[in-house]
């Protein structure tokens, strides 16, 4: 069935004429009062009213604070950079616990964090130095028992023959 089925032609809008031209606009009168409202009439002249009395005065009495203890953050981010990951992400978050406690008004908080802060950059310090001394210790026992053992195995090969 190969037939195909056919549509009336679409009936579109008829085509559109045109505004005519405009001449220009009739002077225009004032729109008449609407229906159910009363005119509406100006408002009254404001007055003022002054009163003659002395002014007060504030004063603000403000704190001195005193500077924001160290943070230790460069020292924190070194250390977990370079060091000890896990010990430096402590000693990090401490050290932006200093900054939001100075910000807050907290002094004694803020310098709780810093020595806390620079205690948790320490120990990191001191850990990954310990490790990596370690691992260097193991490196070179695990060398000179290679090359031990090389040795070992090359002395007994001495009086192999090859050729027989």
């Amino acid at each position: 069935m190969d037939t195909e089925k056919s549509y009336p032609p679409e009936q579109g809008y008829p085509p559109q004429q045109g505004y005519p031209p405009q001449q220009g606009y009739p002077p225009q009168q004032g729109y008449p009062p609407q229906q159910g409202y009363p005119p509406q009439q100006g408002y009254p002249p404001a007055t003022a009213q002054y009163n003659p009395t002395a002014p007060t005065q504030t004063v603000i009495v403000r704190q001195t604070q005193s500077t924001q203890p160290n943070d230790y953050l460069a020292f924190a981010i070194f250390v977990t950079i370079c060091c000890c990951l896990p010990l430096g992400i402590v000693a990090i978050v401490q050290a932006t616990n200093v900054r939001s406690r100075f910000a807050a008004g907290d002094v004694a908080g803020a310098q709780q964090a810093s020595q806390s802060a620079k205690c948790w950059s320490i120990a990191g310090l001191v850990t990954g130095i310990v490790l990596e001394v370690i691992g260097v210790i193991i490196i070179i026992i695990y060398v000179v028992f290679i090359v031990s053992v090389a040795t070992s195995v090359a002395d007994g090969l001495d009086g192999f023959d090859y050729y027989k």
